[in-house]
């Protein structure tokens, strides 16, 4: 669920050039784009300002294929709800990898980051009806076999609301159901400091796990990775989490 709170793009960075560099990118998947369509898009965002510049600077580098759990999930070929879904990079990701769409939602609170995607991606006629858009939680219990969460707790700024997010998804998985995904976060023993990497939740491995535990899912595998945006310096970097939960009752 990508929350929208106003950020700038890092110093040295413009709209017009990270949508080039976007475009770049994405035309590695086999996107075509019109004459002038790189100015088309910079005149709609100089209008409508992204959110959160960072989804535009990614775009078109999908995480879930790196995740230390993706061939697990591959193998599984279940219900599969993407959890804020923000762009839908890892589902365009997921359905190259030969996951069977019909199998797939992408679910997000807005639509602001889905129509970045396809705006880059130009396939809203082709997977559309996947992607999901509602201020509400919609789905029921059990209604999926894996639930997918990138980068989402570390845009989440209230306890209350991460709380819920969590129910949601514990709720939703059926029983032996998968939970994974990534997020922000910190060394153990640093003091988490939001305000200066941008996002509102910056937390550490052993508060990860407990967010995971104290939602109900057993044994969190946790993985850290290293990250190379909004680092501050060497002494307080910042990494990103991988996690791997199951839904055991």
């Amino acid at each position: 669920m990508t929350q929208a709170y106003p950020m700038d793009f890092p110093a040295g960075r413009t709209l017009p050039e990270e949508i080039r560099k976007a475009m770049e990118r994405v035309k590695r998947y086999g996107v075509v784009y019109p004459p002038g369509y790189c100015e088309t898009l910079v005149q709609k965002y100089e209008r409508e300002p992204i959110p959160y510049p960072h989804i535009l600077m990614i775009i078109g580098e999908p995480r879930i294929n790196t995740h230390f759990g993706y061939p697990r999930i591959l193998e599984q070929e279940g219900r599969f709800l993407d959890y804020g879904c923000g762009t839908g990079d890892n589902i365009r990701q997921l359905i190259r990898d030969g996951y069977r769409r019909d199998n797939i939602r992408a679910f997000d609170i807005n639509r602001a980051s889905i129509d970045l995607g396809f705006d880059l991606y130009r396939d809203r006629a082709d997977i559309g009806d996947v992607f999901v858009v509602s201020e509400d939680f919609p789905y029921g219990e059990a209604g999926f076999d894996t639930v997918y969460s990138a980068s989402v707790f570390h845009v989440i700024p209230g306890d209350a609301e991460l709380r819920e997010y969590l129910h949601n998804a514990y709720s939703t998985l059926d029983t032996g159901g998968v939970f994974f995904g990534s997020t922000l976060g910190v060394e153990d023993g640093t003091r988490p400091s939001p305000a200066r990497w941008g996002p509102p939740r910056v937390i550490t491995k052993t508060q990860l796990e407990k967010c995971l535990t104290g939602a109900g899912f057993s044994s969190p595998m946790l993985v850290r990775r290293e990250h190379t945006h909004h680092q501050v310096n060497e002494q307080e970097r910042l990494y990103y989490f991988e996690f791997y939960a199951e839904k055991s009752r």
